[in-house]
């Protein structure tokens, strides 16, 4: 039977007149790596607030677990929170910001705790002060995040990176069923960030956590993610893998925010073989789908569009003029238009030296229909 660590039934978010998060329902697996994508303002991080407890939804409900909690503030839900800022305390030494969610947690109040085992052991033994299972712990999460002895050290010496990973493991510390991540690498230079995104997801891994991470980088969701939830204007537009989000986006807003994308407008029509969008006069050969009907867009990625000889015998092959172009070293990024005026880009991998085409020249374009993905909202 499937586990879930988070259960959202209709939670909607309202403040005064703006509605930040709108009748959401989500389930994440146990042990999921989720990301909340969305541009700024789509109500991502209201979500992710609601979840952890510092918001209270308007409507709906929040379950951590089996556990109703819409309503529980966020020091009683097993929830740790990773801020963009990482909100390390600069008075207290690296260990005793690691300690701090452990001290929290054991000093709700003298009489005995009610939970057996090592959770109710460990409550117990933190109330004492110098606990040696407190030492010990801390010491344990800076080996995960690979900053082992620097207990004595102060947050202001620590480098950003560092800082990071401190304020990580002041959140895995007190052992959370889930772990949520606002934005925690948007400080960092691009060569940290990227190193970061992947020691991220073999941390997670490792520790079977469930972590939400709430980014508005679409490469990093697509690097890190088991499944990415799209989010625009306080709902979710599309829930699945990256490769689902990536390869067969359900909108239009899902197809233009991911990455980039050829959009084409026209009448979709079905045919003895298949079906094709009408456009000026051109037919674009485009699988079959049963949702479209009339008016529609298709998506077509630019890495999936040939040029040259690579266009013959593809299923849409037109002639084009090359009206622009970037030169990337291994990449080269033109943009061509049809003769009905239809442009696209196109992303065109150089394998040899000379490999390259120039503005004004007549080339070739086509794609496989199917690389094309017909978007029906």
């Amino acid at each position: 039977m499937t586990e879930y660590d988070i259960r959202l039934e209709g939670v909607t978010k309202r403040f005064d007149d703006v509605t930040a998060v709108e009748d959401v329902d989500l389930t994440v697996e146990s042990g999921t790596f989720l990301t909340l994508l969305g541009p700024s303002g789509c109500g991502k991080t209201t979500l992710l607030r609601c979840i952890d407890g510092f918001e209270t939804p308007t409507e709906g409900e929040v379950y951590i677990k089996d556990d109703l909690v819409t309503r529980t503030p966020p020091f009683e839900r097993d929830t740790s929170m990773v801020f963009q800022s990482y909100a390390l305390f600069p008075h207290m030494t690296v260990g005793e910001n690691v300690a701090f969610g452990l001290q929290m947690k054991g000093i709700p109040g003298e009489e005995s705790d009610d939970r057996g085992g090592m959770g109710g052991s460990l409550k117990r033994l933190i109330r004492r002060e110098n606990s040696s299972v407190v030492d010990e712990r801390v010491a344990d999460m800076l080996e995960l995040v690979e900053l082992p002895d620097t207990q004595d050290r102060a947050i202001d010496e620590l480098s950003g990176g560092q800082q990071q990973r401190i304020a990580l493991a002041r959140a895995l510390v007190t052992e959370p069923t889930v772990l949520l991540l606002d934005e925690p690498l948007g400080a960092l230079d691009l060569k940290l960030r990227k190193n970061m995104q992947v020691e991220l997801k073999n941390l997670q891994e490792d520790l079977g956590i469930t972590f939400v991470y709430v980014t508005h980088d679409q490469e990093e969701a697509l690097t890190m993610s088991d499944e990415i939830a799209v989010m625009n204007d306080g709902e979710i537009e599309q829930l699945g893998t990256a490769t689902e989000i990536y390869e067969e986006p359900a909108t239009e807003f899902v197809a233009e925010f991911i990455g980039e994308t050829n959009l084409i407008r026209g009448r979709y029509r079905e045919t003895d073989d298949g079906a094709v969008v009408e456009r000026e006069g051109r037919e674009y050969v485009v699988p079959k789908t049963a949702e479209a009907r009339g008016d529609v867009a298709f998506a077509v990625r630019p890495e999936k569009v040939r040029l040259g000889a690579e266009a013959d015998g593809l299923d849409n092959r037109f002639e084009a003029t090359i009206v622009d172009e970037i030169y990337k070293g291994n990449l080269g990024k033109f943009v061509v238009e049809l003769d009905d005026g239809q442009e696209l880009t196109v992303d065109m991998q150089i394998r040899d030296q000379g490999d390259y085409h120039q503005v004004g020249e007549a080339v070739p374009v086509g794609w496989s229909a199917l690389n094309s993905v017909v978007l029906t909202e």
